[in-house]
C-alpha cells in the first residue's frame, strides 16, 4: 500500500499505477489503434478510407493533420470549410465530398503538406489559392451547370457531320438526340451530381443568381428547336436543307447564351460563399480558362472538321455539308471568345481583351463564309 495515505482517492491511484506497470513489464504493447490494429473497425463512408471516427472530418482538419500541427484559434464547431466525411455514425446518404482525398495527400506548389506531412516550397509566382478546394469545389459545380449546353454543342456537331452521310430524309431522325442529350446532362446535373456537393450547395447559388436558373431552362430548348424545325418542315426543297442546317447553328447560339449567362454570373461574388475575403472564382483564371477553350476548339477541333471535309468529302452523300459542321465550331468558339473579352474587360487584362477580339473577328469571318456556302449550295436532296 502506498505511504500516501490511506484514503480511498489514494488506493484508487495506487490500484491505477499498478495495473500500468504490469501492463508495460513486457514493453509496449505493438497492438492497438495506433499500430493499424487490422481490428479496429473502417469507416462505413465509401468515400472516406480513414478508420472509425465520430467528428466529421473536414478540409480545414485534414490539413492541419498533415502538416502536423492545429491551428490554436481552430474550432470545430464554427468549421466551415468543406466536409469530407459527416462522420462514421452518419445516418444519412453518403455522399462524394467532391474534393479527392488523394489531391490534399499529393505534393502541392502552394506549400501545403503531402502525405508524409511535409509541406512543398511554393514556386516564384505561384497563387496559393489556385488548389483551395473550396474554389475547386465551385469550379466544379458551375463546369456541371454549363454541362447541357456544352452537350448541345458537341451533338450537334455529330448531327452536322452525320448529315455528310445521310439523305434528309434520314438525318432529320437524330434532331430529337440533341433535346435528348441536353435533358440528360440536366438530370445529371440534378441528380447524381448535386449528390457530390454539400447539401443545398448547388440550390444555394443557382438561387443567389437567378440568371442561372433561366439559363438551365434555356439550354435544352435550345436542344429541341432543330428537331422541333426538322419535324414541321417537309425539307423537300434546296432551301429547307439549308434553313435545316441554319437551325442547327441558331440552336447552338441559344445554348451559348446560355452558356455566357452561366459563366458570367458565376463571378458576382456573393457574402456567403466568400473564401478568405475572395470570391469563389478567380476573375483572372475564368478569363484565362475561356480563352484556353476556345484555342483548343480552334487548333484541334476546328482542324479535324476541315480535314475530314478536304479528305473525305467527296465520297460522302452532302460533302457541303461539312460548312455545318463548321459553323457549328464557329458559334462555339465565338461564344467563349465572347466570355473572354467581357471578363478580361471587367479584370482589365489588355493583352487577352486584344487576343479575343482579335480572334473574335477571324472566327467570326468563318462563320460567314459557312453561311454563304449553306446559302449558295444546291444540295442533294435523295
Amino acid at each position: 500500500m502506498s505511504a500516501r495515505g490511506e484514503g480511498e482517492p489514494w488506493r484508487l491511484l495506487d490500484d491505477i499505477d499498478r495495473l500500468v506497470d504490469e501492463s508495460m513489464r513486457d514493453g509496449e504493447p505493438r497492438t492497438g489503434y495506433d499500430y493499424g490494429d487490422p481490428a479496429f473497425p473502417d469507416c462505413p463512408n465509401p468515400y472516406c478510407d480513414e478508420t472509425w471516427h465520430g467528428l466529421a472530418i473536414t478540409t480545414h482538419m485534414y490539413r492541419m493533420r498533415l502538416r502536423g500541427n492545429v491551428d490554436p484559434d481552430y474550432d470545430h464547431r464554427t468549421d466551415d470549410s468543406p466536409v469530407l466525411c459527416p462522420g462514421s455514425d452518419y445516418r444519412g446518404e453518403w455522399e462524394n465530398p467532391g474534393v479527392l482525398w488523394a489531391e490534399l495527400r499529393n505534393p502541392r506548389e502552394d506549400g501545403e503538406p503531402d502525405c508524409d506531412g511535409q509541406a512543398a516550397e511554393p514556386e516564384s509566382g505561384t497563387d496559393a489559392d489556385v488548389d483551395d478546394p473550396r474554389k475547386l469545389q465551385a469550379d466544379a459545380m458551375w463546369m456541371a451547370v454549363t454541362r447541357p449546353a456544352t452537350v448541345v454543342w458537341t451533338t450537334t456537331l455529330l448531327v452536322a457531320l452525320a448529315s455528310m452521310f445521310l439523305t434528309p430524309a434520314h438525318w432529320r431522325w437524330l434532331t430529337p438526340a440533341i433535346g435528348m442529350a441536353a435533358l440528360v446532362a440536366i438530370a445529371w446535373l440534378l441528380g447524381s451530381k448535386r449528390r457530390r456537393f454539400p447539401p443545398r450547395y448547388l440550390r444555394e447559388r443557382l438561387c443567389a443568381r437567378p440568371e442561372t436558373l433561366f439559363a438551365l431552362v434555356l439550354m435544352p430548348v435550345a436542344g429541341w428547336l432543330p428537331a422541333l424545325w426538322c419535324w414541321r418542315t417537309p425539307m423537300d426543297t434546296t432551301r429547307d436543307l439549308a434553313d435545316a442546317y441554319r437551325v442547327l447553328l441558331i440552336a447552338c447560339a441559344v445554348a451559348g447564351v446560355a452558356h455566357a449567362i452561366v459563366q458570367l454570373s458565376r463571378v458576382r461574388q456573393v457574402p456567403r460563399e466568400m473564401v478568405d475575403g475572395e470570391g469563389e472564382t478567380d476573375l483572372s483564371k475564368h478569363s484565362t480558362n475561356m480563352l484556353a477553350l476556345a484555342i483548343l476548339w480552334l487548333l484541334l477541333a476546328l482542324p479535324l472538321v476541315l480535314l475530314l471535309g478536304l479528305t473525305f468529302g467527296r465520297l460522302t452523300y452532302q460533302p457541303d455539308a461539312v460548312w455545318a459542321a463548321t459553323g457549328v465550331l464557329a458559334v462555339t468558339m465565338l461564344c467563349f471568345l465572347l466570355e473572354t473579352a467581357v471578363l478580361a474587360r471587367i479584370n482589365r487584362d489588355g493583352g487577352e481583351t486584344v487576343i479575343s477580339i482579335f480572334l473574335f473577328f477571324a472566327v467570326k469571318g468563318l462563320l460567314l463564309w459557312s453561311l454563304h456556302v449553306i446559302g449558295t449550295t444546291h444540295f442533294a436532296l435523295g
